[in-house]
Parts: structure tokens; C-alpha cells; sequence
């Protein structure tokens, strides 16, 4: 459980690095990304965060983080995928389940909805959409977060939005996610 921790911890940072406000991206065009162990369909009109930009996670490692070209206040619409190692057999729905449980630290914490989703491979997690603010300095936005196991590998996908953008489209994304072998 103490990687648990740590994941919510990085993706906090991360979110506040890669979401700096709020956009008016209206567009969720796709494509297909392929990652290492993983592939997803990810807005085509966002951008790759550079590695030179992104903090060094003190667990896991970030494998894919994309922000929306379009800026409203200083602030994208983002998406950050961590990887880490498993330290112990879990699923997919009760990882996410305790790793939402320590995500609620955040500031003006909100939870907007909580379901179950399908991945492609029939295995069921739970996602969350909630709105927080990563510290008092900063607004409050919406996140969309869920957890997928691929073998003794957790991915955490997780997306930081302006407040009141429609969650569905994202949604929908974040169950294209697969694992490859």
C-alpha cells in the first residue's frame, strides 16, 4: 500500500506541472498511441509533454503525458499515464478503489462520480471523476482517474480538465486502454 501512496502523490505533481489552468479544447478527434506494455487512444491534437519537463516520480516511471494545445488562463487540458512495478497480486478495481481512497488529500476535494468501466480485456476497474485543487495557489479542476493492471505492472491513467468540460469523451479513452505483451 505504500506505492499506493506514492502514485497518487507523483500524479498530484504531475497534474499541476502539465495542467496549469483552464482550455476550451472542445475536440477529442483520436489516435492510436502504443506505448511500452500498453496502448491507448489519445486526443490527436494534443502534444507530447517532454521528459525535460516532467518531475522524476520517486516510484514509478511516467510513460506518457499529453496536454491540449489550446490555453485558456495560463492552463492546458492534460493526461499523465504512471507505471509502476507490483509488489503484490492486486486487480485492477481494487487498486483503483485504494488508490482513490488516498487521492481525496487534495483541497477543496469534491467527488463528482464514481463506475465501474470495462477495459477491452473484460477486466473491470473502478473511475473516478472529481474536482480539486492541487494547493491553494492554484484553481480547482476536474479529474478523471481509473487504474489497470497488466501483469505485476500497475498503470495509473489519469486526466486533468477545466472544470465543467464534458467527462464522456475521455472517458471513453481511457477504456481503449490495453495491455501488450
Amino acid at each position: 500500500m505504500k506505492k499506493l501512496v506514492s502514485l497518487s502523490i507523483v500524479v498530484s505533481s504531475l497534474l499541476l506541472l502539465t495542467s496549469c489552468g483552464t482550455t476550451t479544447d472542445s475536440s477529442l478527434a483520436t489516435t492510436p498511441f502504443a506505448g511500452e506494455g500498453f496502448s491507448i487512444d489519445v486526443p490527436s491534437a494534443w502534444v507530447k509533454v517532454e521528459k525535460e519537463a516532467l518531475p522524476i516520480p520517486k516510484e514509478g516511471t511516467i510513460v506518457l503525458a499529453l496536454t491540449s494545445v489550446e490555453i485558456a488562463s495560463g492552463f492546458a487540458n492534460n493526461m499523465t499515464v504512471l507505471k509502476e512495478k507490483l509488489s503484490e497480486a492486486i486487480t485492477s478495481k481494487k487498486y483503483s478503489i485504494v488508490n482513490y481512497a488516498l487521492t481525496t488529500n487534495y483541497i477543496d476535494f469534491q467527488k463528482l462520480s464514481e463506475k465501474t468501466i470495462t477495459f477491452p480485456d473484460n477486466e473491470e476497474a473502478n473511475l473516478y471523476v472529481f474536482e480539486a485543487k492541487y494547493n491553494t495557489d492554484t484553481p480547482k479542476q476536474e479529474f478523471i482517474q481509473t487504474a489497470k493492471i497488466c501483469g505485476d505492472t500497475i498503470y495509473l491513467i489519469t486526466f486533468g480538465l477545466a472544470l465543467r468540460t464534458p467527462t464522456t469523451g475521455h472517458e471513453n479513452l481511457i477504456k481503449t486502454f490495453t495491455c501488450n505483451k
